[in-house]
């Protein structure tokens, strides 16, 4: 699905997303294609335990809590750098 046909059935809610295909410009992750993995009206709360849920469970799934009102998707991507002490 497209973003936009997504807003348009899930209005003002907060969903779960699954980017089914996804591609890095300039640090912004540009999501052509996605899955709706739950919905969870107004909260957002539930939506951020689901999404923990999910990401323990299978942690390769590129998966993001997101609400409707949202005219685009703004998503960055973060480089992580791990130190580690000896």
């Amino acid at each position: 699905m497209k973003w936009e046909d997504i807003r348009q059935k899930y209005i003002d809610e907060w969903i779960i997303i699954e980017a089914i295909n996804a591609r890095t410009e300039d640090c912004n992750r540009i999501v052509e294609e996605l899955t709706i993995v739950d919905n969870f009206d107004n909260d957002n709360n539930r939506a951020l335990r689901k999404y923990v849920e999910f990401h323990k469970a299978n942690p390769k799934r590129e998966l993001y809590v997101v609400h409707t009102s949202r005219n685009k998707l703004n998503i960055k991507e973060r480089r992580w750098t791990v130190v580690r002490q000896a």
